[in-house]
């Protein structure tokens, strides 16, 4: 009975993955520029004083304040590229609540998004943005990821 909880355990284990979990590796590559902006530095946004009588910028703020990260990674390295493009594959095929937004092919590049629904139909939980292709003339991909 152990054995199969355990077995068990490690099969459910990658369903429970998120996108940081399958993307954070990246942070540690050489080939690979990361900018991660964490849920505490959303936090110190939304504590800046803004006088505002305006509704849009009240409900700016208090989106910014519900955002947990934003995560971008960026390589210029085909190899690096290739494996960054399988494992946004292999995410969105396992996450069945990720739908396509949008793709955009233009000039050399390729553009998908993705979402997540939220609570309702006016929030979502996660957008993913995949980009290959030329940019600035060079070959390129670039992941990001934005939760909360």
């Amino acid at each position: 009975m152990k054995k199969l909880a355990i077995v068990i355990a490690f099969l459910i284990t990658p369903l429970m993955v998120s996108a940081q979990g399958i993307f954070d590796r990246y942070e540690n590559e050489k080939e690979v520029t990361s900018v991660v902006v964490t849920k505490n530095m959303f936090q110190l946004l939304a504590e800046i004083e803004i006088e505002s009588n305006d509704p849009e910028v009240r409900d700016y703020m208090k989106m910014v304040n519900s955002l947990d990260n934003i995560k971008v990674f960026i390589t210029e390295n085909k190899e690096v590229g290739s494996r960054m493009k399988a494992d946004v594959q292999k995410y969105v095929s396992a996450n069945n609540g990720l739908a396509e937004l949008m793709r955009v092919k233009d000039d050399g590049k390729n553009v998908k998004f993705y979402s997540k629904k939220g609570k309702d139909e006016k929030h979502v939980s996660e957008l993913l943005m995949f980009l290959d292709g030329k940019m600035d003339g060079k070959e390129g991909t670039v992941i990001m990821s934005i939760t909360g």
